[in-house]
């Protein structure tokens, strides 16, 4: 199935065949007794008609070039900003990686600290009960700390 823009496509350069072949079919009488040439009025017209066409296509295809290889020098550009954003993403990634395994680290070593500060708590607090007879209130909790303790 041909779309609308093809179809265009296709009559205009149809149009420009027609165009060649009547150019190429006009036909110059020399002029007795000069070097210039007649040319019927018609053929005169179609003669013009391309050359004008020529000459836009002429401008036209030049505008092209030139935005083509403008274009051309933007993707390049772009490609090698793209390929700077890359190593850029990369080396930050890599960064990243290093931050949040010494963050993962410092994690860990407070939460050390947190359990040691924790232990030593619940000693005093052992010691305490200890030091005022109050273990009956805690025997339930007194075995399972003395299994805790065992398992350590």
């Amino acid at each position: 199935m041909v779309s609308r823009k093809q179809e265009q496509t296709i009559e205009c350069v149809q149009q420009q065949q027609v165009s060649i072949k009547a150019v190429e079919e006009i036909e110059a009488k020399p002029l007795p007794l000069s070097s210039k040439v007649a040319l019927e009025r018609e053929d005169y017209q179609a003669l013009v008609t391309a050359v004008q066409k020529f000459v836009v296509q002429e401008k036209q295809e030049g505008k092209l070039k030139k935005l083509l290889k403008e274009a051309k020098k933007t993707i390049a550009e772009l490609k090698s900003t793209i390929a700077d954003l890359k190593a850029q993403l990369a080396s930050v990634t890599k960064e990243l990686s290093e931050y949040k395994s010494v963050h993962g680290q410092l994690r860990t070593a407070e939460l050390e600290q947190e359990n040691g500060d924790l232990r030593s708590k619940l000693r005093k607090y052992e010691d305490v009960i200890s030091r005022n007879n109050l273990w009956s209130y805690f025997s339930r909790h007194r075995r399972n700390e003395l299994d805790r303790e065992e398992t350590r």
